[in-house]
């Protein structure tokens, strides 16, 4: 099993079946050192499709320990 999954906003996930990349980012291994407001830029094809870290949760139960990365798009810095 693997110890990160990729979650998708409803615009993200909007954005990659318009440009049939929900895949290829599911299939994503970003790390665990990634945080929120990291950009994500993803080479596919021709150009790059950018989204944001919108948050991090971890999952643990039992012996499973799993790393949630959630990516929003459009990738907007939050505001301070």
């Amino acid at each position: 099993m693997r110890n990160m999954v990729v979650c998708l906003t409803q615009s993200a996930q909007r954005y990659a079946d318009k440009h049939q990349i929900r895949d290829d980012l599911r299939a994503l291994e970003l790390g665990t050192d990634c945080m929120p407001g990291d950009l994500v830029s993803v080479e596919i094809g021709m150009r790059p499709h950018d989204f944001i870290v919108l948050r991090r949760r971890w999952i643990i139960g039992g012996a499973r320990r799993q790393l949630e990365v959630t990516l929003d798009h459009p990738a907007r810095l939050a505001r301070q």
